[in-house]
């Protein structure tokens, strides 16, 4: 069900080896919904100045998704963004899913190394549910899903 995970954590893994030296290129963060599925943690990685990679972990799930910022990352100034983030969870007795969307948001970047950010965007969810006696169902649907995350930018 979640066979790009692995994929995704090698892009991750490569595209965070920035060879030239930054200041504070890591982020970690409380969030609700996005990249964590419900309520989690997320690290992301600024690879450069218009692009992050994110991983998350949440109460039932976890996730990863990559940012572009169209404009530079600045300090003390409101950041437009968007891009790719995909998400799984898993419920006891319920079932799991996948959810998959496109931010539009923003992040606002404190000089004393603090950041919140707010997005949402269309998604694309699907959902395996279970019961004991073997009976499955499949239900995809079109929606709308964000992110709320306040973080330290490190």
């Amino acid at each position: 069900m979640t066979n790009w995970y692995p994929n995704i954590l090698i892009v991750f893994l490569l595209l965070s080896l920035n060879l030239k030296a930054q200041e504070k290129q890591n982020i970690i963060s409380g969030n609700l919904l996005g990249a964590s599925s419900a309520i989690g943690l997320s690290y992301e990685r600024l690879v450069n100045d218009k692009l992050s990679l994110e991983l998350g972990f949440g109460l039932i799930g976890i996730g990863a998704g990559f940012t572009i910022y169209p404009g530079r990352i600045r300090s003390s100034k409101v950041c437009f963004y968007s891009g790719i983030k995909l998400s799984s969870f898993v419920l006891v007795d319920v079932g799991g899913g996948t959810v998959a969307y496109v931010p539009l948001g923003f992040t606002f970047f404190s000089r004393t190394n603090w950041l919140i950010a707010f997005d949402l965007g269309p998604a694309n969810g699907k959902l395996v549910s279970s019961s004991f006696g073997g009976n499955t169902s499949e239900t995809t649907r079109f929606y709308v899903y964000g992110n709320l995350k306040i973080g330290l930018r490190f």
